[in-house]
């Protein structure tokens, strides 16, 4: 009886000790860090539009692009995390937004030469592939990046997809950045379709002061589980950016292969194969007389796939950014567009293709926070 009462009372006393303690209270927590931005714009298109439905022959209007909401944070010992939705507006003719996750994922960090994420992010995939819409100066990508975020796993994801991922910084180096991922390859906030999983990775290093190199690679197989064929994918890039006191160049090649895909259905295809490939050329400066002013230059060739004749697409952007703070900015961008004739190729922000398509005025106004 007397061990019985000790037992119990040392218990009575820990568990009032803890119950002083209490549990960590908010002010204990680290703070997630809020962040995100919102994209409006004017736009003004001028390619043909005759031939499309009513509700896709409007040639001018305001929109809201992009929202984005974000938040971040670090839990001690190398531990951090980030969760993130995407409200984007919906395009010229479509029917509604559209809200979806973007970022859910965790990472350890276990020194600047090694992190580890698992959940869904953003894998690195060619230069303009892997900045977000404020990191951008030119208010579009260029169109070989962005056929490839839309098809990357098949079904795209603007560069997004669940699995792990490994990367890293090597200061001593040449400046050596890395990042390898393994994932599903059935694109953002969806589970894999089949046992297959697709390799993507990024390396960079820094050869010369304000001279940055580096190179891109995806591998992966599409298609569901039992199906009679599968889709085999692969895509490569080059990229190289150089930058001094108020000047930046930065030139891209990027080339892809789908095989069992068709080019003309965009749809799984025994024994079809399409190729696109393209590169761009960018060069911007601040004005020394008037800082807050960016001026922009930048050509580009696209081939929506070299085994279709007459499927090129060459775009000239001209364009003025004024800085009000930080990255927050108004941009004008105009898109001098020179098709081919093959009805397979498309273009950013038109719902016209081939011959039809024709020059884009952009007004874009972005807050960042």
């Amino acid at each position: 009886m007397k061990m019985s009462s000790a037992v119990l009372l040392a218990i009575l006393v820990f568990g009032a000790e803890c119950a002083a303690d209490g549990p960590p209270s908010l002010s204990q927590l680290p703070v997630p860090k809020v962040s995100g931005y919102v994209e409006s714009w004017f736009y003004s298109d001028s390619s043909d539009l005759s031939s499309q439905t009513s509700a896709k022959k409007v040639d001018n209007g305001f929109r809201v692009r992009r929202a984005r909401l974000a938040a971040s944070g670090e839990i001690g010992e190398g531990l951090a995390y980030k969760v993130g939705a995407g409200l984007d507006g919906p395009a010229n003719g479509a029917a509604s937004s559209t809200v979806r996750l973007l970022d859910a994922w965790m990472e350890y960090k276990a020194n600047d030469a090694l992190r580890a994420a698992i959940g869904q992010f953003k894998y690195e995939f060619t230069l303009e592939g892997a900045e977000s819409t404020p990191d951008r100066l030119p208010v579009l990508r260029s169109e070989v990046t962005n056929e490839l975020s839309g098809k990357l796993g098949t079904v795209g994801g603007t560069f997004r997809d669940i699995g792990i991922k490994v990367s890293g910084a090597v200061k001593k180096a040449k400046g050596l950045r890395y990042s390898a991922a393994v994932i599903n390859g059935n694109g953002m906030n969806l589970t894999d379709n089949n046992g297959y999983k697709d390799i993507v990775g990024r390396i960079t290093v820094e050869p010369l002061s304000g001279l940055v190199v580096g190179a891109s690679g995806y591998k992966g197989r599409s298609g569901n589980e039992g199906d009679a064929f599968d889709v085999d994918e692969s895509a490569w890039g080059v990229e190289a950016q150089y930058a001094v006191k108020g000047v930046k160049f930065r030139a891209e090649y990027v080339a892809a292969r789908w095989e069992n895909w068709g080019a003309a259905t965009s749809a799984a295809s025994l024994s079809k194969i399409q190729e696109p490939w393209g590169w761009y050329a960018q060069g911007s400066y601040r004005l020394p007389f008037f800082e807050k002013v960016e001026v922009l230059g930048r050509y580009e060739y696209f081939e929506k796939d070299s085994n279709t004749v007459d499927s090129g697409l060459e775009v000239t952007t001209v364009g003025a950014t004024y800085y009000l703070k930080g990255k927050t900015r108004i941009t004008a961008n105009y898109l001098f567009r020179e098709p081919g004739q093959s009805n397979i190729i498309t273009a950013q922000e038109t719902n016209a293709t081939g011959a039809a398509i024709s020059d884009l005025f952009l007004l874009q106004a972005l807050i960042s926070f």
